[in-house]
């Protein structure tokens, strides 16, 4: 159960991702290539950390009643994001000229769209946040700065080579 409990924490934090990824520029090899093939920010960190700070069960109880309280939120703007690039592509590959001003609509609501899916994301951390104890906080620092660094070793690997 405690699993179950956290890979949902960590499926809607990693979707958070997947839809702010978007919107950011491509370097070197692309969204997985260098300086993107792990991000430490705490929307990828959360599960991670989660899963190593020995929750209790009613502090597992507590997150799965926070996800439950966002669930819907999350869909509904994952389901505005989503359609919002379907039309995006429709209108980009539509037969005709296009002009960045006929995508200006479809690329702010995109945009307004992620903010509010980062705001989400950041209220469920937040919560999440506010039931760990002093231990687990600290002990998430740690792992927060260890995860950092070795995010930071990985980019000079990556800049030696090229």
């Amino acid at each position: 159960m405690h699993t179950s409990r956290l890979a949902s924490v960590g499926i809607v934090v990693l979707s958070l991702w997947a839809a702010t990824a978007y919107g950011q520029p491509f370097h070197g090899m692309g969204a997985l290539g260098p300086g993107r093939m792990m991000a430490d920010g705490p929307e990828i960190l959360l599960p991670l950390v989660l899963k190593n700070l020995d929750l209790t069960d009613e502090q597992e109880k507590q997150v799965h009643e926070i996800m439950a309280a966002h669930r819907a939120t999350f869909r509904t703007l994952f389901s505005e994001l989503q359609a919002t690039h379907k039309d995006l592509a429709d209108t980009l590959f539509a037969p005709g000229d296009v002009h960045a001003e006929n995508l200006t609509t479809q690329m702010q609501r995109m945009a307004g769209l992620r903010e509010r899916l980062m705001q989400e994301g950041l209220k469920v951390a937040l919560e999440v946040r506010g039931i760990l104890t002093p231990q687990q906080l600290a002990k998430a620092a740690e792992l927060k700065d260890r995860v950092r660094a070795l995010h930071t070793e990985m980019r000079g690997l990556f800049r030696e080579k090229h």
